[in-house]
C-alpha cells in the first residue's frame, strides 16, 4: 500500500509544489476560498458577507476538505500551497485506498496489485465516451492519456471528488470487512470511513453508497444474507445518524432545491436509481459463484456507475445528481475487474504449476500496463507543476483593485472565473460566489441571469443600486476570463463611468444609492418585483431607499454583528442590506423584534418610531444545532454500550 502511495505521488510530484495551476477554470478557487475564511475569521464563521448578497457559512459545502486545508495553510502560512499539498495527497492516496478495496473483496494481493497499477497507467475506461478522451488528451498532448481523474483534479479543480473516492474505497474495504466478520473495532472504522466520505464530497456519498450497497449481494462474504444485509444497515445507520453533525435540514434543502434560472436542465430520473441497484444487486448475486471472487461485485460496480454515466451521455437521462462526474467511480470499479481478470488468468493451471512461468507472466503483464501508461504520464508531467506568474493574473489584479475601492457595505459584480477567483485573494463583498446553492436570497441567481444575458442596461443598473453594488466587472473577448458570461461585453458603454480598464477587463462604477450597509426607508408596502425585469416595483424600491436615511451611529461587530443608533419616523423601517436569513436576530433597546425579508430578500426589522438603538447577529441555524446534537448523542450512546459491553466480557 505504501509503495504504490509512493509511486502515484512521485508521479504528480509537481501538483504538491506552488500556489496555483495555469488552469483558472478550475473549481478549487471555492476550496481555497473556503479554507481561507476560515483562517482569517475564525472563531466568527456563521455569516459569510462576501459572497451570494451574505450566506450562512454553514452550507458552504461539505468541511472535510476546507478544513484539512485550513489547517495545513494555518501551519505553513500559505493556503494556496497547503491545497496542493491537500489535494495532491488526496489524489496519491487513490491508488493505494484502490490497493486495499481489492484485496480486501477478491482476497488476492495480485488482484490488488494489477488493479492499482491499472489504476495508475491504464488510460480510463470513461474515455469510450464521447469528448472525454478528446479532453483528456488536448490537457495532456498525449493519445493514450493518464486517468480522466487526473484530468478532473488539475484542469476542473475537482479535489473534493478526487478525495472523496479515495476514501470511499478505504470505507469499501472497512466495511466489507466489518459484513464479513463483524466486531465493535471493524464497525467503528466502517463507520468513520463513511463519515469522512461524507464530510468529503457530495458526489461521493452516492459513490459510497454504491460501492458498499452490493457487498451484501455477494454470497463470499460470509455469513447468511439477512446477516450481511443487516450489519450493511448498522453501517449505514450509524454513519447517517453521525453525518447529520453537517447534513442539516437546511443543508439538504440547499443542495436539492437550487436550479439556475435560464439552465433548461429539466427533470430527472433519480427514480430509476434504485430499480437499477435492485437490478444489480440480483445479477451480483447470480455472478457470484460464476467468477472469481470479487469479480461479481466489479461487475456489479461498473454496471451500476456505467449506467448512470452512459444513461446522461448518450440518452440524456440523469439517473443522478451530475452524473457524468461518476466516471471516476467507473474508472475505480473497472480497475478492480482488470486486477480480479488478471488474478484469475493468472492462476490457470499452466501458469500456477510452474511458479517461474506465473512470475515471469506477472512481471510481464505488469510491464505492459505500465509502458501503455508511461507516455501519457511523461507528456503530461510538465502540465502539472504551478503557474509562476499567477501574481499577474487579471482576477488576482482585479480582486486587489476592487478590496482598495469598495467601502464599507459596498459590493463588486462580478461573473465567470473572475467571481470565482476573486475572494482568493481579498476579501471582495459580491453578488454572486463560488457554491451556487449556498444562498439564503434567491434574487442573485435571477438578478445574475439579467445582467449576464438581458438586453436592458437600466434594469441591471436598477437591481446595481438596490443590493447596493458599486462596481459592475465585465469580461470581453481580449480577457484571460474562461467562461465569458457576458452576452454583450459592450452593455455598459455609454450607460455607467469607467474607472478601469486592462486587459481586456472592464470596471464601470455605479452611483451609491443610500447607505450601503443600513438604511432607515419606508419599504413595507412594496411589492416584491414578478421577476427580475418588474421595473416598477424595482425603480420604486430604490427611489425608497434613496430617500431613508443612514442611522446616527452604527457599528460592526464582527462578520454577522451590527449595533445602530437609529431615528425612525412612522411607517419606517431599519433595513440591513445583507440577505435575510432565519439566523439572523434583533434587538430594540434590548428588547427582542421580529426580523423578516424585504421585497427583494434583504433583512428588515419593525422599528416604533423615536430613537432607539438596533443590535443584530446572526447564529448557526437551530435545524444545525439539533443535527450536532444527534450525532453527538449518538456518540455518547454509541461509546456507552461499547463500554457496557467491554466491561461485562470481562466480568
Amino acid at each position: 500500500m505504501l509503495a504504490v502511495f509512493a509511486l502515484q505521488a512521485l508521479l504528480i510530484a509537481p501538483l504538491f509544489t506552488g500556489e496555483f495551476t495555469p488552469y483558472r477554470g478550475s473549481i478549487e478557487a471555492a476550496y481555497i476560498t473556503d479554507a481561507r475564511f476560515i483562517v482569517e475569521h475564525f472563531p466568527d464563521l456563521s455569516w459569510n458577507p462576501f459572497w451570494y448578497l451574505g450566506f450562512p457559512f454553514e452550507w458552504f459545502y461539505t468541511p472535510l476538505l476546507p478544513a484539512l486545508v485550513a489547517i495545513v495553510g494555518k501551519v505553513i502560512d500559505d493556503i494556496p500551497a497547503a491545497y496542493r499539498i491537500v489535494a495532491a495527497a488526496g489524489y496519491a492516496l487513490g491508488p493505494a485506498a484502490l490497493y486495499v478495496a481489492t484485496r480486501t473483496v477478491a482476497r488476492s494481493r495480485v488482484a490488488a496489485i494489477f488493479a492499482a497499477l491499472a489504476f495508475i497507467f491504464l488510460p480510463s475506461v470513461s474515455y469510450l465516451l464521447p469528448g472525454l478522451q478528446g479532453d483528456a488528451s488536448a490537457f495532456s498532448g498525449a493519445a493514450l492519456p493518464p486517468p480522466w481523474r487526473l484530468v478532473a483534479l488539475v484542469e476542473y479543480g475537482e479535489g473534493p471528488h478526487v478525495l472523496s473516492l479515495s476514501l470511499a474505497l478505504l470505507a469499501l474495504a472497512a466495511g466489507a470487512r466489518y459484513i464479513r466478520q463483524p466486531s465493535g473495532a471493524r464497525l467503528l472504522i466502517a463507520v468513520i470511513s463513511v463519515v469522512a466520505v461524507a464530510l468529503t464530497n457530495l458526489i461521493g456519498v452516492l459513490g459510497a453508497a454504491v460501492f458498499l450497497g452490493l457487498v451484501p449481494a455477494s454470497e463470499r462474504i460470509g455469513g447468511r444474507a439477512e446477516g450481511r444485509y443487516a450489519r450493511l444497515f448498522v453501517i449505514g445507520t450509524f454513519a447517517g445518524l453521525l453525518s447529520m453533525g453537517w447534513y442539516s435540514l437546511g443543508f439538504v434543502r440547499a443542495v436539492f432545491g437550487f436550479s439556475t434560472p435560464g439552465s433548461g436542465d429539466g427533470g430527472t430520473a433519480y427514480i430509476w436509481l434504485p430499480v437499477v441497484l435492485i437490478a444489480t444487486l440480483a445479477g451480483v448475486a447470480w455472478l457470484d459463484r460464476r467468477l472469481p471472487e470479487g469479480g461479481a461485485l466489479a461487475v456489479g460496480w461498473v454496471a451500476v456507475f456505467g449506467a448512470i454515466v452512459v444513461a446522461r451521455q448518450f440518452a440524456g437521462i440523469a439517473l443522478a445528481p451530475q452524473p457524468i462526474r461518476y466516471a471516476l467511480e467507473l474508472d475505480a470499479a473497472a480497475a478492480i475487474a482488470i486486477g480480479v481478470a488478471i488474478a484469475w488468468a493468472l492462476r490457470k493451471p499452466a501458469l500456477s504449476e510452474r511458479g517461474r512461468a506465473r512470475a515471469a507472466a506477472s512481471v510481464a503483464l505488469a510491464a505492459i500496463v505500465i509502458a501503455i501508461g508511461a507516455g501519457g504520464w511523461l507528456t503530461v508531467r510538465e502540465r502539472l507543476g504551478p503557474d509562476v506568474a499567477w501574481r499577474d493574473w487579471s482576477e488576482r489584479r482585479v480582486a486587489l483593485w476592487l478590496s482598495d475601492h469598495l467601502g464599507p457595505g459596498e459590493r463588486a459584480y462580478l461573473t465567470g472565473d473572475h467571481a470565482f477567483w476573486a475572494d482568493v485573494f481579498a476579501d471582495v463583498p459580491q453578488v454572486r460566489g463560488g457554491v451556487d446553492f449556498a444562498f439564503s436570497n434567491p434574487w442573485w441567481a435571477h438578478v445574475t441571469y439579467q445582467v449576464n444575458n438581458g438586453t436592458d442596461a437600466d434594469i441591471s443598473k436598477l437591481w446595481m443600486s438596490a443590493l447596493p453594488v458599486r462596481y459592475i466587472v465585465v469580461t470581453g473577448p481580449a480577457s484571460s476570463e474562461i467562461y465569458r458570461d457576458y452576452a454583450d461585453p459592450r452593455k455598459f458603454d455609454g450607460q455607467l463611468p469607467l474607472v478601469f480598464d486592462a486587459r481586456g477587463v472592464r470596471i464601470y462604477e455605479v452611483a451609491r444609492v443610500g447607505d450601503p450597509r443600513l438604511v432607515i426607508a419606508r419599504i413595507s408596502d412594496l411589492a416584491a418585483p414578478t421577476s427580475a425585469i418588474d421595473r416598477t416595483a424595482i425603480s420604486e424600491y430604490v427611489n425608497r431607499v434613496a430617500s431613508g436615511r443612514a442611522p446616527g451611529k452604527l457599528e460592526p461587530q464582527g462578520l454577522g454583528a451590527w449595533r445602530a443608533e437609529v431615528e425612525v419616523q412612522a411607517g419606517e423601517q431599519v433595513v440591513l442590506r445583507q440577505a435575510y436569513d432565519t439566523g439572523w436576530h434583533a434587538t430594540v433597546d434590548g428588547r427582542a423584534a421580529v426580523v423578516r425579508a424585504d421585497p427583494i430578500g434583504q433583512l428588515v426589522v419593525d422599528v416604533p418610531p423615536g430613537r432607539h438603538v438596533v443590535e443584530l447577529d446572526h447564529g448557526v441555524h437551530a435545524d444545525f444545532i439539533a443535527g450536532l446534537g444527534v450525532a453527538l448523542i449518538t456518540a455518547i450512546v454509541w461509546f456507552a454500550v461499547a463500554v457496557r459491553r467491554r466491561l461485562s466480557s470481562h466480568e
